[in-house]
């Protein structure tokens, strides 16, 4: 069976307890992030790769700061790909437009260039626990060329 590729757009929020991040096991040098967007009375897991996966990190790092006693879902639009072969898809987030707070904002924006201030993002990046993505390696590969 071929591997189908198809866009998705989510519109909710951004479950801030539900972060996992780690290294994609293929690529040691690329940060992974998975999380969950609650869209009306589901929650959908995304993933993503490399720079957003830091922006992720760094805008859920900073609810945590701002709302120490559980911060609310951060309001986000999602543009993504979903990624499937024969036995599974997942969602990877190309792009996220975030719907919160100045201070929040500011605090991410300021993380953000803390941590990429370095040539190498990984540098930064605070788990090297390998964490690969429920589709295999090489439709992974695939679809990040595309």
């Amino acid at each position: 069976m071929p591997i189908t590729y198809a866009t998705s757009h989510i519109d909710g929020g951004l479950d801030c307890s539900s972060l996992s991040i780690g290294i994609l096991k293929s690529m040691p040098d690329s940060p992974i992030l998975k999380a969950m967007v609650i869209a009306g009375k589901q929650a959908h897991p995304i993933w993503a790769l490399d720079r957003l996966a830091l922006v992720i990190y760094c805008y859920v790092q900073s609810a945590k700061y701002h709302y120490p006693h559980g911060p609310l879902p951060i309001q986000i639009n999602v543009r993504s790909s979903l990624i499937s072969n024969e036995s599974t898809s997942c969602i990877v987030a190309d792009s996220i437009i975030w719907h919160t707070s100045e201070t929040i904002r500011s605090d991410a924006e300021r993380l953000i260039a803390k941590m990429t201030s370095n040539t190498s993002i990984i540098v930064q990046w605070p788990t090297k626990t390998e964490m690969g993505l429920p589709v295999n390696g090489e439709t992974l590969r695939v679809a990040r060329s595309a």
